[in-house]
This record gives C-alpha cells, structure tokens and sequence, in this order.
C-alpha cells in the first residue's frame, strides 16, 4: 500500500532545488529558525501570495468553511 503525506515547512526560506534526473525526486535545501536543511520531496508548492482568490470555488458546497476575506478557517495545527 502506498501513503501520501503533506509536509508543510512554514516560516522556512528555500536557497535551492535541484532534481538529479528529469522527473526525478526535487532535493530542497532551505533555512528555518534551526539553520540549513536538504531534504527531498516528490512536489514542492510555494505558498506567498497574500490575498486567497477563493470567491469562485464554492467552498460552502464541499463543506469548507472560509472567513469573509477568502481565506480557510483552521486549527492551530493546520
């Protein structure tokens, strides 16, 4: 069996991204509170927009409850 995880990095500034073979896995070296890491990750998503543009998803339809500024309602470990 196969599991998928979401490893969410925040507050970290990425410095490089390189992949060994084309669509191969992407090596990440970044910096975070606790200094310089690589780590390899099949996708990488960057997250720096400021505004959520989430007027036209309909979210209240999937069941996904967002504040009046677009942006999703979560706990604190999300």
């Amino acid at each position: 069996m196969s599991y998928y995880h979401t490893n969410f990095i925040n507050g970290a500034t990425p410095s490089s991204l390189s992949r060994a073979e084309e669509g191969g896995p992407i090596t990440v070296t970044y910096n975070d509170a606790e200094g310089e890491k690589t780590e390899t990750y099949d996708t990488v998503l960057f997250a720096i927009g400021r505004y959520a543009v989430t007027g036209g998803l309909n979210l209240a339809n999937a069941g996904v409850e967002a504040q009046s500024n677009g942006k999703f309602i979560v706990n604190e470990q999300e």
